[in-house]
Parts: C-alpha cells; structure tokens; sequence
C-alpha cells in the first residue's frame, strides 16, 4: 500500500463529516499529510511537510486560517473516538489510559481528556476532547544509509535518536527489511518487539508492513516481556524495538546484551545535548554494546543528521 491508500485508510476511522471531506484532497497533499488533529469546538488541522494546514468544506488545505475552516464538534470527536475504538473502548482500556490507540495498518491516535486517577495511576480517561490521529507511513529505502554506515561489517548495536515525527520507526522498519533480507546478503534473525503495533501492524496474523523475510514479530506485548520471550526462544541475532523509555525496558535489554544479542532500538531526544541528559540512554551507552548512534534531522523524515559511536559518550 502506497502512502497515499495508507492516508485514506487512516482517516476512515474519523467522523463521517470529517473524513469525507479528508478524502477529496489531492493526491499531493493526501501525501503530504503527516497527522490529522482534532479537538473539540476547534479547527480541523492537519501537520504536512509543509508545516500547519486547516481543513476546508471544499475538501482542501490551507495555511491561511480564516472563520471558514472546518471546526470539529464535540459529536466528531466523540464518534471518531468510538470508531477508533471499534465501538468497544473497554477493550482499549490500557491503551487509552498510556493515551494512544492504534488501529488496523499501524496508525496511532494520540487521545487526550480527563484522566481519572487510583492511588497515583489513570485508571480511565473520559470527556476526549482532542484526537491527533498520525499517519503511518512505509518508506523502503529509508534505512538504506543507516545499514550501509552501521551494519555493513555484521551485526552492531544501533540507537537512533530524534524528536518526534522525525521517523524513527519509519527507519526501525526498514532496518528490519533490510537486516533480515537477501539483497545485502546477510539474512540476520531479527526479532522484533513491536508494543504499539505500529512496526508491523499485523492484521489478521500478517504484518502489513514489509519488516523482511526472516523477521519474527510480536505485537502489543509490553517491550520487557517482549524482548525476554525473544530472548527464550527465537535465538534472535538483533532485536527491534522502538522508543526505549523505562528502566525496566533497559534491564531487559542488558540481559539480551548479556546473551550477545544485538539490539537496534529508538530513544525520543531533540539533539545530541538532549541525548546526553537522558539517564537511560547513558545506562545504555555504559554497556559498549551499542557502537552506533545516529541522530535524525527532525526536518526530513528518517534524514540522518549525525553518525556517531557509543564510545563517544562515555567517560
């Protein structure tokens, strides 16, 4: 599926009113389109490329806001949140409560209202009164100077970094095409930990993402116990896994290290001075495991903007 039938299939879990009017954009900018917000007596926005659009009744975008954008009603927001949820929003209780839900070809609806909280936890989210559904997008190649920098010696542990919408997954995924594939001749075990479901975006048992022909993949399973059943039984040579955030995750990953197992995984950081804050990323590093990292630009989507060693930021 190209990005622009992977846009149209996004939007169809939003409000009829809404996505109707999403479907008859041009081609260019159904392509153009990175995420879809909608908020509640707000209007309709959608963050392109380009930078900021609002929505039209013509069913066009345009940088210039006026009275005339399209404003979403507390009655689209609270349909598209049912749809989201397949009319069964008890079913995505754990996810809405970590505040995103994703649906079927991996996109992920970011959800936001009042958090009803037990001893210090959300235990429910209610009164939704903002949706920012993000576009997943496939883009083969992508990870092609990524691989070629850092894995054409063998198997070497990898962290990108980057701020969000840089594409960090939309790389991790190449990476794993890429990894476990015959063009570069190396044909790795890759095991690959996809929690969010956005990797893969298995539907009916098959990933509709190419994430490679010698790619094992397990979905919604929290990082932690993902990475240990990979660990146990699929004798993995390198395990993917995106935005690395608890100390729990990294413990695991120590313990696949400790194996001699490699790992390519993403951490979420505006540059390499916020890198370098993070205490996680520092733990990690601390294990001369992972000699690569490189940083994303933020501008261009999965456009590597510096190759560095792990070595170079420790001590």
């Amino acid at each position: 599926m190209d990005n622009i039938g992977r846009f149209e299939q996004a939007v169809r879990v939003l409000a009829p009113r809404i996505s109707e009017l999403l479907l008859r954009l041009t081609d260019e900018e159904k392509n153009s389109v990175r995420e879809i917000r909608i908020r509640v007596n707000k209007p309709v926005t959608a963050v392109t490329s380009d930078g900021i659009c609002f929505l039209l009744e013509s069913g066009r975008l345009t940088r210039i806001y006026s009275e005339v954008a399209v404003r979403a009603e507390e009655k689209d927001v609270e349909d598209s949140f049912n749809r989201i949820c397949g009319y069964s929003v008890y079913s995505y209780k754990d996810a809405i409560n970590k505040g995103y839900v994703t649906v079927s070809g991996g996109h992920r609806a970011g959800v936001a209202g009042t958090a009803v909280t037990e001893n210090g936890n959300v235990c429910a989210v209610r009164n939704i009164s903002c949706i920012n559904l993000r576009i997943a997008r496939e883009i083969k190649g992508s990870g092609e100077e990524i691989f070629s920098r850092c894995f054409s010696n063998g198997i070497k542990g990898l962290i990108i970094a980057g701020p969000p919408s840089s594409g960090k997954t939309t790389v991790l995924r190449d990476l794993a095409r890429l990894l476990s594939g015959a063009e570069k001749g190396l044909l790795a075990k890759v095991f690959v930990c996809d929690e969010r479901g956005e990797i893969g975006a298995v539907h009916c048992c098959a990933p509709q993402n190419d994430v490679g022909i010698n790619t094992d993949l397990i979905t919604s399973y929290p990082k932690s116990e993902g990475i240990l059943i990979g660990l146990r039984s699929f004798s993995p040579d390198i395990i993917i896994c995106d935005e690395i955030a608890t100390e729990e995750e990294a413990a695991a990953i120590e313990s696949g290290l400790c194996s001699g197992v490699r790992f390519a995984l993403s951490i979420h950081a505006e540059n390499e001075k916020d890198l370098r804050s993070k205490p996680l990323f520092r733990r990690l590093v601390k294990t001369d495991c992972f000699e690569n990292v490189v940083l994303l630009s933020g501008e261009n989507a999965g456009k590597a903007e510096a190759f560095l060693k792990g070595s170079d930021f420790v001590g």
